[in-house]
Formats: structure tokens, C-alpha cells, sequence
């Protein structure tokens, strides 16, 4: 069974994605392109982390990565990933100090080629096996206990903690770069 299907992806993304759906995507893949619902696909990035000599976001010390895209004409950003919030680690493994969460000042993101508009891929991976791990522990409501003591519907702690997330973004020239690669799990 091809579950590429069967996973929707990051709720928080629920509206601002469309799907990508291609013959080489991995049956635990689920990729999508953001888009809002007026069809515009042209964002510019804003980040919290570190570059590498490759141009990938990471971690600032031990702080999560935080990503977001603003439209470029309204201006609304959109949270792509907040590696303190969203991933299986995030969601049942770490807790994070706050006033580390709370000093995440976010940067512009130009790529090599100095461009800072772009069109956004994103890809979530869902290796856990939700359903035999954790079913036992969901309430009768549906809902289930994060690390942090925050209750959430199992449905969408399926689609929030995946275990690796991955955005590459396309410049106006067509030069593809990826931007995160990130193992939660």
C-alpha cells in the first residue's frame, strides 16, 4: 500500500499546501508545495538557526530551528517548522527552556545567488508506527498527552510529529536549494 496517500501532512499546514504527488516520493513522504489558497507561491524566508558552508538552517547551539515564509505582498508568515514544537522529539521526548524558545531572533534568508524570493517545497517522513506505539495511551476523547502536559488529538499528533522534515525553495532563476534537513526522531 502506497501510504503517501494516506498522509496528509503537518496539520499546522492544513490550507497553505498544495500536495506533490510524483512517482519518486518514498511511501512514507508526503510533500507539498506552499501555496495560499489565492495561488500565490512566492515567498520570502525567515529563519532562526545557523547556515552551514551548505546553506542548510540548523540549530543555533542546542535551540531548535525556526522557520517561517512571508507572503510577499501581504506580508503574513506562515510557520513552516519549529523544531521545538513540531517532530516526534519535540512532541515526546524534549522540552526546551523558554527563555531560550523566547530569544529566537529571525533572519532573512538569501540564497548564493543573493535572491530572496522564492517558491517553497516542503517534505515530512512518517517512519513511527503511531498506531501500535502509543494507541494504548489515547483518551477516550481521542486526545493524547505530550511531553510538555499539553493534551492534543492523536489525529493530528500523527501529522505534527513526523520524523524528519525537509524545505527546499526555487529561486526566480530556477536554482533549487535545500534549505532544511531535519532528523526528529
Amino acid at each position: 500500500m502506497n501510504l503517501v496517500g494516506v498522509h496528509k501532512g503537518p496539520a499546522y499546514l492544513e490550507g497553505l499546501v498544495q500536495k506533490i504527488s510524483d512517482g519518486q516520493a518514498h511511501e512514507v513522504e508526503w510533500r507539498g508545495k506552499l501555496q495560499t489558497r489565492e495561488g500565490h507561491d512566492q515567498f520570502h524566508i525567515f529563519y532562526y538557526g545557523d547556515l552551514t558552508e551548505d546553506d542548510l538552517i540548523t540549530w543555533h547551539d542546542s535551540t531548535p530551528l525556526i522557520v517561517y515564509a512571508e507572503h510577499t505582498v501581504t506580508g503574513e508568515r506562515y510557520l513552516l517548522i519549529d523544531a521545538a514544537k513540531h517532530g516526534y522529539d519535540a512532541m515526546l521526548c524534549e522540552i526546551y527552556p523558554e527563555e531560550d524558545l523566547n530569544d529566537r531572533p529571525l533572519r532573512p534568508y538569501l540564497d548564493v545567488e543573493g535572491e530572496d524570493i522564492f517558491e517553497v517545497q516542503l517534505s515530512a517522513y512518517y517512519n513511527v508506527p503511531w498506531d501500535e506505539e502509543f494507541g494504548e495511551d489515547v483518551d477516550e476523547d481521542g486526545n493524547y498527552e505530550l511531553i510538555t502536559g499539553e493534551s492534543m488529538d492523536f489525529q493530528q499528533v500523527k501529522r505534527d510529529g513526523y520524523d524528519a522534515f525537509a524545505i527546499s525553495i526555487v529561486n526566480r532563476k530556477g536554482v533549487v536549494t535545500e534549505i532544511v534537513q531535519e532528523e526528529l526522531a
